[in-house]
């Protein structure tokens, strides 16, 4: 018997017989001290938290003073406090045809006066937003906008020419010249955010950071710059509240880089470099971020993937949500103790749980892709294989069969991972029973690619995959 090499990390190279194995839908966690293996545990589900009867969700906004969110939609603005029993509803706030017209992203920033002043800029607009409704940003000395974000009582918006304006402190009056230019290089401004109390402007090509030194009329004062611009507005997270893991943004050089003190470390892998750069709208790539059980959890979604980086473990696994390969979940808010999530697939706002083993009715379907087991270039007979899994975590109160007694489809490929055969079911055990043995048998000769394994569990339950061997009698 010979060890199978179930990865740690997703790498499934440019093709098939290039990869070292995959993880979809599930993450590695080390076991702790005194075990050299890990668990592959699934990621967590999408619990409905606030409904609406809206499409095309554009981002939202927790006013922590007030305990309202409010959640911006194609043409539509709602808003909605935390439900005693979720889920609860939104309500709509504006009206028809709404200002709000438009599905690009829509950002949200407030300032500390005893009643918060809330901006929002929508599609080059600027609005100031109330429980009761919103108006047009009261003053004509801010230019049209792409941006806009709190810092120490300012509201700081951006705009596209590369100037950054200043309202007053606690305050939505702005001097007209209250701006600072961002002009390391002639790249304008694509968005601005606060971070580690200090501003960060990006351009396309370059990474501005200014402090707040007190001047007058504009507050801030260049610090340094990185050369490293923001591809898209939207390819930047790790600023929100409630997540102190880092600030992570796909650079125009089509990597992804953390900022670590003024210089940029690139934590993206090849593969995730070639999906980047091969994205067929690389400037609308989406980042966001959330916890889960101790995880810290940077997450990029392109037109055709999404990849989730574990900083917790400095290891990269995908996600891909029931029938399709990126997964729905859009932007994150951390509101009333949880991480909240918008839905590529509705109006509805859910929480992300670590608890569900769904996506909202859907199943999320964890998927562990081993590398080759391979003495190239002999042929093996496989006659056995034998998987490690936490067994007996049926549910006996639970829907039946899928959570009572719970499947894992086993399938193995001998082409490098081009082609799968169909798969074998086995069960992983009803409740408390724990003496379940994970087997298959005489699964045939492999080829000089070796044999790869794969393992799927879509049943709603809890389990880890944990370690697998094979024989490999030479031939």
């Amino acid at each position: 018997m010979v060890a199978i090499p179930l990865p740690y990390a997703s790498a499934p190279g440019f093709r098939a017989q290039e990869g070292a194995g995959r993880l979809i839908n599930c993450y590695a966690e080390p076991l702790g001290e005194g075990r050299t293996d890990a668990k592959r545990v699934r990621v967590p589900g999408m619990t409905s938290y606030l409904t609406s009867p809206a499409t095309g969700f554009r981002g939202m906004f927790l006013e922590s003073k007030s305990g309202i969110l409010y959640a911006a939609f194609k043409n539509s603005l709602y808003k909605g406090t935390a439900p005693a029993t979720p889920p609860g509803a939104l309500i709509r706030i504006d009206s028809d045809p709404s200002p709000f017209a438009g599905t690009k992203s829509v950002y949200f920033a407030r300032n500390n006066a005893a009643t918060p002043d809330i901006a929002v800029v929508t599609e080059n607009n600027a609005f100031i937003v109330t429980p009761a409704g919103f108006s047009a940003y009261p003053d004509p000395d801010l230019p049209v906008p792409n941006s806009v974000f709190g810092l120490d009582g300012y509201l700081v918006f951006t705009i596209a020419d590369g100037r950054a304006f200043a309202s007053d402190l606690n305050s939505t009056a702005i001097n007209a010249l209250s701006f600072g230019t961002a002009e390391a290089k002639p790249d304008g401004l694509v968005r601005g955010i606060p971070f580690s109390g200090r501003a960060l402007f990006f351009g396309t090509q370059s990474l501005e950071i200014w402090i707040d030194v007190g001047a007058q009329p504009f507050p801030f004062q260049r610090s340094t710059v990185t050369p490293f611009g923001l591809i898209g507005p939207d390819a930047v997270a790790g600023w929100e509240d409630g997540w102190g893991a880092g600030l992570i943004w796909v650079a125009n050089d089509y990597t992804v880089r953390q900022l670590d003190g003024y210089s940029a470390q690139k934590v993206s892998t090849p593969d995730l470099d070639r999906l980047i750069a091969r994205d067929p709208a690389p400037q609308s790539l989406l980042a966001s971020v959330h916890m889960v059980d101790g995880h810290a959890m940077w997450t990029i979604s392109g037109s055709t993937f999404t990849w989730e980086y574990d900083i917790t473990t400095q290891k990269w696994h995908e996600r891909a949500s029931w029938l399709t390969n990126r997964w729905r979940g859009l932007q994150t808010q951390n509101a009333y103790n949880l991480w909240l999530i918008g839905d590529r697939n509705g109006g509805n706002i859910y929480s992300i749980d670590p608890t569900n083993h769904r996506e909202a009715n859907d199943p999320l379907r964890m998927r562990v892709e081993s590398g080759p087991v391979e003495k190239f270039p002999a042929h093996v007979r496989v006659a056995r294989a034998d998987f490690k899994l936490d067994t007996g975590v049926g549910i006996a109160t639970g829907s039946e069969p899928i959570q009572t007694d719970p499947t894992v489809e086993i399938s193995w490929s001998d082409d490098g991972g081009i082609t799968w055969s169909n798969p074998l079911m086995r069960k992983i055990g009803r409740q408390a029973k724990t003496d379940k043995l994970i087997q298959v048998f005489r699964t045939g000769m492999s080829t000089p690619h070796g044999r790869r394994w794969r393992l799927d569990l879509s049943d709603p339950v809890y389990t880890a995959i944990l370690a697998g061997d094979q024989s490999a009698e030479l031939r």
